[in-house]
């Protein structure tokens, strides 16, 4: 077999053109002339011609390191935050915002074009902001002794190296301030963090979670141990340092079992949960909680789902991956009926709080596989007139799609964090009788990301 050379060397530096943005948000440019050889850049936009040193190579691609721009793109601006490149927190924070808008919005057109399905994109749903930024009401920090000081940040790609950042720009600004006290107060008092070179140490993470309306606060400290070094201090300490703590948390997650936090919680100081409300529901929180991050976009996303559900009184609706019962509760009073499932044990006692938390007793949450329940529903003669699924990235399993289809309902509306997933799943769904019916909604839930939510309605044949 011929041996392969490829047309870049490690360290050389060289001129390239974008020819189009990944799905990642990093630049793809082409090292040769056949255009079979590409080299992957972040910070860069479509159409740039730019100097680029490589950095690694192999056989079928490399990567390089923008080290100068010789042609911008128009909509290039400089947000002098470079630390959250090389986080990879940020990727889009150097473009205007009304180009990620666009980029988005043609990512979701050609993701459903690769499926083979032609489709129209509606413009993206944002937020109100010019320049949309710290809003996440959720965090998760590493942090680690180097140096002499007890660092939180984030670990460069590939290394044990924590790079200390103190300003994320997507989070709440509160969270933030929360991570650096609460990191300082650990510093003080000699606690033990995870070093991943030794195996060995207490504190892996901070996580903070913050209610948008409640201002309600939980600090959750992720440990490699099983007990908190110098609880009785540390728990002093952060009560009398944040007068805001509404729930303090040892979240026991050792890293040998690979989670970054365990269901094994103990309350060390106030609630278990806090609480937040969304489209005029009230709704319990935990660590594990999951629960949209941008609580301003998850609003608009849950009443654009709703809108183009097209929901009437008489309507029953299941409602798919239900998590701690978000979708099904912010659409229950527009309907006579909504039946939840959800796998997660912890996710459905939460959604059962929370249906008595706000007096709704026209919807129910049940434990159990969505397939295998779905099956158990056609049997005994269930048919919904809505299905919402909002699946994880992964998207949904040709198994419930079929599931879905058995039931017959008249619309299922998929709420999707990933157009890749979603674009299959909408061809598998033609395949079993169902047709996407207007355009698809792109909703921005992650800007500066380049991640985009996406709410399809498909619509049974005739």
């Amino acid at each position: 077999m011929a041996k392969t050379t490829p047309p870049v060397k490690l360290n050389e530096t060289v001129t390239l053109t974008i020819d189009r943005i990944r799905q990642n948000g990093m630049g793809l440019a082409w090292a040769n002339d056949a255009k079979t050889y590409p080299v992957y850049i972040a910070n860069t936009m479509l159409g740039e011609v730019v100097d680029v040193q490589i950095i690694q190579v192999d056989k079928l691609s490399a990567y390089g390191a923008l080290k100068n721009v010789l042609k911008a793109n128009p909509e290039r601006i400089d947000a002098k935050r470079d630390y959250l490149l090389e986080a990879g927190t940020a990727p889009l924070v150097n473009w205007a915002y009304p180009a990620q808008k666009k980029w988005k919005q043609s990512l979701v057109k050609d993701n459903f074009a690769a499926a083979g399905l032609t489709v129209q994109v509606a413009e993206a749903v944002t937020m109100d902001e010019q320049v949309p930024s710290y809003y996440r009401n959720k965090t998760v920090v590493p942090v680690k002794w180097q140096g002499g000081q007890l660092q939180s940040g984030f670990y460069q790609r590939g290394t044990h190296q924590l790079v200390p950042m103190m300003d994320y720009f997507v989070n709440d600004r509160r969270l933030d301030e929360v991570i650096v006290v609460v990191r300082n107060l650990l510093e003080k008092l000699a606690i033990s963090a995870y070093d991943p070179d030794t195996g060995q140490g207490a504190i892996r993470y901070i996580m903070v979670r913050r209610g948008y309306y409640s201002k309600e606060l939980m600090v959750v400290l992720v440990s490699n141990e099983p007990t908190l070094p110098k609880q009785e201090e540390v728990v002093r300490a952060i009560v009398s340092e944040l007068p805001d703590l509404t729930s303090l948390i040892l979240n026991k997650a050792p890293k040998k079992d690979y989670v970054q936090l365990s269901a094994d919680n103990e309350t060390l100081y106030g609630k278990d949960q806090i609480e937040d409300t969304l489209l005029d529901k009230r709704f319990l929180i935990g660590p594990n909680s999951f629960y949209q991050v941008n609580p301003v976009m998850t609003e608009k996303l849950y009443q654009t789902a709703a809108d183009l559900a097209k929901l009437k009184s008489t309507d029953l609706v299941v409602d798919a991956y239900a998590g701690i019962g978000t979708i099904g509760m912010s659409v229950a009073d527009r309907v006579k009926q909504v039946i939840g499932v959800e796998v997660v044990p912890g996710a459905v006692a939460d959604a059962q709080k929370n249906l008595a938390l706000n007096g709704i007793t026209n919807a129910t949450y049940i434990l159990k596989d969505a397939p295998e329940q779905f099956v158990e529903w056609q049997e005994a003669g269930v048919h919904p007139d809505v299905v919402f699924v909002d699946p994880p990235r992964r998207g949904l399993t040709p198994e419930l799609i079929e599931k879905t289809a058995s039931m017959e309902p008249d619309r299922v509306v998929y709420v999707s964090c990933n157009p890749v997933t979603a674009a299959r799943d909408c061809a598998l769904f033609k395949k079993v009788g169902y047709e996407i019916a207007g355009p698809i909604v792109p909703v921005d839930q992650f800007p500066q990301t380049a991640h985009i939510e996406t709410v399809t309605v498909l619509k049974k044949k005739g």
